[in-house]
């Protein structure tokens, strides 16, 4: 069958000028490393470090890491040569995260973020995938990780590293100790395959948590492209917000990589509270913020908000979007709601919401926009990044072309279902090498590619496939509709449970929602459910349903009825836990037809 190869519309940058070498080095050269103006903040107490300061006590971090605890003090891991020694991280977002993260680099560990979130099983399992040889954590998550140790009950248990201690006894070590400190100096092109970081993740698949492998060249490269898809945002006048996790890929290659690299300041929130979050952005004149769909849901709606439009109108010109998709009511309505219309205009500069879409297996970004492009739209996660390519394949093997369609009738074509979509498979230098110790998922993920020759590009010799079902118009914006394995089969079409979840969102009375399948054995059918969470509890949630089914084919309409619960199940990074509303019994099901589902 013919292939259709869908470039960026961005130049690339030719593979010998992408960066080659090890992360650290990559930052130091972004010319920010001896600033002395505060680059990290702590919201809740004030405290400030300078880059100078880092990079001084990072060294001395390295100096204890090695010294005391004997990581790296051989340079390559003695089970898989391209790593070094792991070092698994525990701890939030917390000022103290980017020193870590530099020391363990520069000696040339592979580090492995875990999400404070996880309980003492999911740590154990991450311990198992990655047999750890140190792990540094924030004193508050002593239990959960002492327990992890037992569980994994290996003969040669890591280091544990209460990380408030580390930072108190680094500040003591002397030049002597840091001078004598072996840092990792990668040979030519090494950077390709020396692994940096083992991401966690579900995979493309589901199920049980698999460790991603992201080589230095990948993290790098990542930000080198990231940087020319967004040139607006990529500079030193940028005040961040870093309040999505930094153990999460998103907030990591953002918060400890890239904006350092652009010499941006970064305010750090150890855990979500939105006062604290408006009230910094208030002091600090935040003018960017990272977020997941429900926090910008909660930004819509929450009357706290209404006090802090002024801050936002005067500071605040782009937030970016990931993890999940981002409805365009909920855009539209944030966007009024800061800037008195939809179109986010003010006198003040004005402010853009726009989307990113990524995966830990892309290092996390595949498609961006930069907020001043005028082809931006709100339907649309972004252009694909330069460096990289995309097939959109569907249920049959065909590759899909871009589509034609006017975005003011893109809503009505995505309900008729009559747009070309498909699974996404993309290469590029940020393609991850692989998942660590796991042929089976890696068989399953990547594709070689047919058009490969010798003089091809490395990151050009397989496809990874996404398991997302995605579409792009001939702008080259690119719309993310769902996960394939989340995508309801009901009448023998597919059904996006995020395109209902937008629609929904766009009800007065629901303050969020999610929308999974509901299988019916005796009719072999499969029928959408949706579970709100009312903003007036006494409300009917049926009026919802029949509002909703009433803009619907009847293929999409909550034929599996509506349910009203409390809160909506969502992981650390804001995506639905569909497993656990699948796993739901004894729910009053409203809004069913006589045949109960």
């Amino acid at each position: 069958m013919t292939q259709i190869i869908h470039n960026a519309t961005i130049p690339n940058i030719p593979v010998d000028q992408l960066y080659d070498g090890k992360i650290t080095d990559f930052i130091r050269s972004g010319g920010h490393s001896n600033e002395t103006k505060p680059s990290v903040i702590d919201a809740k107490t004030g405290q400030t470090l300078s880059q100078a300061e880092m990079w001084q006590l990072s060294d001395k971090y390295a100096a204890l890491l090695s010294s005391q605890y004997g990581l790296c003090r051989h340079r390559d891991n003695e089970l898989d040569p391209s790593m070094g020694d792991v070092l698994i991280t525990f701890f939030g977002n917390v000022i103290l995260a980017p020193v870590v993260h530099w020391a363990a680099l520069d000696l040339g560990a592979t580090i492995s973020p875990g999400s404070t979130g996880y309980s003492a099983q999911d740590l154990a399992h991450q311990f198992r995938v990655t047999t750890p040889k140190v792990v540094v954590y924030a004193k508050a998550f002593k239990d959960v990780v002492d327990e992890a140790t037992k569980l994994y009950n290996s003969p040669n248990p890591p280091a544990l590293v209460e990380l408030e201690a580390l930072d108190k006894q680094a500040r003591m070590v002397g030049n002597h100790k840091v001078e004598h400190t072996r840092k990792i100096k990668l040979a030519p092109h090494e950077s390709r395959t020396r692994i940096a970081y083992l991401g966690m993740s579900s995979g493309t698949s589901g199920g049980v948590s698999k460790a991603v492998r992201l080589t230095h060249s990948n993290l790098t490269s990542c930000s080198e492209i990231s940087n020319k898809a967004s040139e607006s945002l990529a500079t030193d006048q940028q005040i961040a917000a870093a309040i999505i996790p930094v153990s999460h890929l998103f907030g990591l290659s953002k918060f400890l990589i890239g904006n350092p690299h652009a010499g941006a300041t970064t305010v750090y929130h150890n855990g979500f509270d939105l006062i604290e979050v408006l009230e910094a952005q208030k002091k600090y004149k935040v003018n960017s913020w990272t977020l997941v769909p429900p926090i910008i849901v909660l930004l819509t709606k929450h009357p706290i908000v209404e006090k802090y439009i002024p801050s936002l109108r005067a500071h605040m010109r782009a937030i970016l979007s990931g993890a999940a998709p981002l409805g365009a009511n909920v855009t539209e309505a944030l966007l009024t709601r800061v800037t008195g219309n939809k179109f986010g205009e003010s006198p003040e500069g004005g402010l853009r919401i726009v989307q990113g879409y990524g995966l830990t297996e892309t290092s996390p970004v595949a498609t961006l926009f930069d907020p001043e492009d005028k082809e931006r739209h709100i339907r649309s996660c972004g252009k694909l990044v330069p460096n990289s390519q995309v097939r959109i394949v569907n249920e049959d093997g065909v590759d899909q072309p871009a589509y034609d369609v006017d975005p003011n009738e893109l809503d009505e074509a995505i309900k008729q279902g009559t747009l070309p979509v498909g699974e996404l498979w993309i290469r590029g230098p940020q393609v991850m090498d692989g998942y660590h110790n796991n042929p089976e998922a890696n068989e399953a993920c990547f594709v070689k590619a047919d058009d490969a020759e010798a003089d091809t590009a490395y990151y050009n010799r397989h496809w990874f496939r996404t398991g997302d079902v995605a579409l792009v118009d001939k702008q080259g914006r690119y719309m993310i509709v769902d996960r394939t394995k989340e995508m309801i089969k009901s009448q023998g079409k597919q059904v996006a449970p995020a395109e209902l979840e937008d629609m929904l969102l766009g009800h007065a009375q629901v303050a969020d929602t999610a929308v999974i399948g509901i299988q019916d054995v005796e009719k072999g059918n499969e029928a959408p459910r949706a579970f709100v969470v009312l903003k007036d509890p006494k409300y009917d949630a049926v009026e919802i349903k029949t509002w909703l089914d009433k803009q619907l084919p009847k293929y999409k309409q909550l034929h599996a009825g509506i349910v009203v619960i409390d809160a909506i199940p969502k992981n650390a990074s804001g995506k639905i836990l569909r497993r656990l509303l699948r796993a739901r019994k004894d729910d009053v099901v409203l809004g069913l037809n006589k045949a109960k589902l």
